[in-house]
């Protein structure tokens, strides 16, 4: 792990336990720094160098995927 970095996870409880069924693991993370600099891609560099698999997620594009999911679809 990098020595510049350093994580805590937590747990979540669920209201529906079924919610987390099939998640193995998922890490949201947010770096800025004292000034406002967003320090996010060096934190994606430095964990793809640890062999780690960083994947970045435009969450408002999930959103509208999912909604489009499921949407009715009325055939005629």
């Amino acid at each position: 792990m990098s020595k510049n970095w350093s994580l805590e996870i937590k747990t979540v409880n669920r209201l529906n336990p079924l919610d987390d069924f099939g998640l193995k693991f998922g890490l949201i993370v947010t770096l800025r720094e004292i000034n406002g600099k967003n320090r996010i891609n060096d934190f994606i560099k430095s964990y793809i160098f640890e062999r780690w698999i960083v994947n970045e997620i435009d969450v408002t594009n999930r959103i509208n995927v999912f909604q489009k999911s499921e949407e009715k679809i009325n055939l005629e």
